[in-house]
């Protein structure tokens, strides 16, 4: 059967602005509905992270860690780090940013992200039409 472009599924950017503590702890990441398969998980700050003894996070909703260990110690902005453990989100949830900081790095804003597909049966191709019919 034929699949008409439209109607594969295709792999979008889900993101969300977030403000880091300046403690270790746990910031609600981006939303992300039932059934969709995460590719890739990562981060973006927007303003520099200073040089500390560690600034590592997770990238996680609480099952899976989409990425694992993300060091940002000494991280210049606009830098992007990404983890590449795939999973499915089987119930709505959040993929959520878990920080380890040891130090004084001040609060910390940037992007979380991940890379998705929805792989819902929802969105399966139609049944096949016949040319004539659709003439």
């Amino acid at each position: 059967m034929a699949v008409s472009q439209s109607l594969r599924n295709k792999a979008i950017v889900i993101e969300k602005a977030v403000s880091l503590a300046a403690t270790s702890g746990t910031t609600v990441g981006v939303a992300v509905p039932a059934g969709t398969l995460i590719l890739a998980a990562g981060f973006e700050p927007s303003v520099a992270v200073p040089d500390v003894t560690t600034y590592t996070m997770d990238l996680t909703d609480g099952t899976t860690v989409f990425a694992n260990d993300l060091n940002f110690d000494n991280t210049a902005a606009g830098t992007i780090k990404v983890g590449t453990t795939a999973g499915v989100i089987t119930a709505a949830d959040t993929v959520d940013v878990v920080t380890t900081i040891s130090g004084s790095p001040g609060v910390i804003t940037g992007r979380v992200f991940v890379v998705a597909v929805d792989v819902n049966e929802s969105v399966r191709a139609a049944a096949e039409v016949d040319r004539d019919v659709l003439a």
